[in-house]
């Protein structure tokens, strides 16, 4: 359960890739007057989730997670959720090796939530034994004093980095929730 929170947190842009069929093909067909048999083809498209790696200039907020002495600097792509409540998705780099980073903020009333993924491996998210507060404010999301553990695979659980502190400024929302994304609780 906790594994499908943690993924339906970052599937929150999806992407299809799907071929056009060009005309030409039509085209280039023979025209028969005989009956032929016809094959019906099922394609499954595979969908990848991910958090989109450029943000839309029209969205692009910015904002920053600091854990203990690391700042992970982020482009945010915001969302309205109602009732004042922001989910911020962010993209940045590892500042260290550069490594593609990804961030999720979640300012929703009684449900405060923040991760990031260094890679694909490496989850780092709020302890569930501390309390924590996301505070908003004209756009701005903010909190403070809030403890960070390396994640081992349940939410909230693991190894302590030491307190964190977050700020992301929302310059434009996208109005509610991206498409598949599950609040984490």
């Amino acid at each position: 359960m906790h594994s499908i929170m943690r993924a339906a947190a970052f599937c929150c842009i999806c992407a299809l890739g799907v071929s056009a069929c060009s005309s030409d093909l039509q085209e280039a067909a023979p025209a028969t007057t005989t009956a032929a048999p016809t094959t019906t083809t099922t394609t499954v498209l595979e969908v990848v989730t991910t958090v989109r790696q450029v943000p839309a200039e029209e969205l692009g907020s910015v904002g920053y997670i600091t854990i203990g002495d690391i700042q992970y600097d982020f482009a945010f792509e915001c969302f309205a959720a109602g009732a004042g409540d922001i989910l911020a998705l962010g993209v940045g780099e590892e500042p260290e090796t550069e490594i593609v980073t990804q961030a999720v903020v979640q300012a929703f009333f009684g449900q405060p939530y923040v991760s990031v993924v260094i890679g694909n491996e490496q989850i780092i998210e709020l302890a569930i034994d501390a309390p924590a507060e996301l505070f908003v404010q004209s756009g701005e999301v903010r909190g403070s004093a809030l403890r960070f553990v390396h994640s081992n695979g349940d939410v909230g659980e693991g190894e302590s980095l030491g307190l964190g502190r977050v700020n992301v400024a929302c310059d434009s929302f996208a109005p509610g929730l991206p498409d598949q994304y599950q609040a984490a609780s």
